[in-house]
């Protein structure tokens, strides 16, 4: 991976959006690598000079992650608390939330944790049955919705099983969305026509129904980049937008297709979809 040029490609991505005029910045989570102390802090730096309305929902990297016998993934250091994180980054101060963005409701989803602390030693994601009721209620009273979440549907995961099946069958599967069906009817009974998620640090269109979930891929690794929405009557057309040049993209490339099978097959997803764009052309 390139995390040596992680702030650097934040601050470029955030600087085009800004230079471009957009109405917000969102973003679907893993706003830090492992959610260390120093990295909020970095990160809290460079959002100190953005002026577009910014906010986010958290990833699974962002939130606390305990150790145990059987995880031993969790953090060796005291990843600030969710409440920090709502109260710096989300609109008013709480998770889940609509904000307007034009004609637009922003609905942002918690998937990172649950009340109960069952992702606690796991980075798999789930929204609890009383987020599910809220976004059912919530969803009724909406004209536009657009989703923002970090973990994705189960379309999307099945592209990456697919993958697996046909190209590389060593490779590791991400962690998923636990027991989403619940979450699912909601979205597709009340035809949310986008989602946005994040977590796979790849670029990917799935459909469900009549709702599309659009991923977004990764500033600080292959392939580095932010996704521009462009939302109106018409349609909503979503444009990939690289914050490296060519030398800085062989860089990620390399790094993050030399660290492992897993990587190696993300890397080669990453870069199919890339000579295949675009993914989706229908209105």
């Amino acid at each position: 991976m390139v995390y040596h040029r992680a702030a650097d490609r934040l601050r470029a991505a955030l600087d085009d959006a800004e230079e471009r005029g957009v109405d917000a910045i969102v973003s679907p989570g893993d706003l830090t690598k492992d959610g260390t102390p120093w990295e909020y802090e970095r990160l809290d730096e460079i959002l100190a000079g953005v002026e577009t309305p910014f906010f986010s929902v958290p990833g699974n990297h962002d939130v606390p992650k305990a150790s145990t016998e059987t995880y031993k993934y969790g953090d060796s250091h005291e990843t600030p608390p969710i409440d920090r994180f709502e109260r710096e980054y989300a609109p008013e101060g709480t998770i889940p939330f609509v904000e307007r963005v034009g004609p637009l409701d922003i609905v942002g989803l918690n998937t990172a944790t649950q009340p109960d602390g069952s992702l606690a030693e796991t980075h798999d994601g789930a929204v609890s049955a009383d987020d599910v009721a809220w976004l059912e209620d919530t969803l009724g009273t909406l004209e536009t919705p657009v989703v923002l979440m970090h973990h994705n549907t189960p379309a999307m995961y099945d592209q990456f099983r697919d993958l697996r099946d046909t190209a590389h069958p060593e490779m590791g599967l991400p962690p998923v969305m636990r027991e989403p069906q619940p979450l699912m009817d909601v979205l597709t009974d009340a035809e949310v026509p986008l989602v946005i998620t994040g977590h796979l640090h790849n670029l990917g269109v799935a459909k469900t129904g009549s709702t599309w979930e659009v991923t977004t891929p990764a500033t600080g690794s292959f392939p580095q980049a932010y996704l521009l929405f462009d939302i109106d009557a018409d349609g909503t057309t979503v444009r990939y937008i690289p914050v490296a040049d060519t030398e800085g993209m062989t860089e990620a490339h390399q790094a993050r297709r030399s660290d492992g099978v897993t990587s190696m097959a993300y890397t080669s997803f990453a870069s199919i979809r890339l000579a295949t764009l675009p993914l989706v052309d229908e209105r």
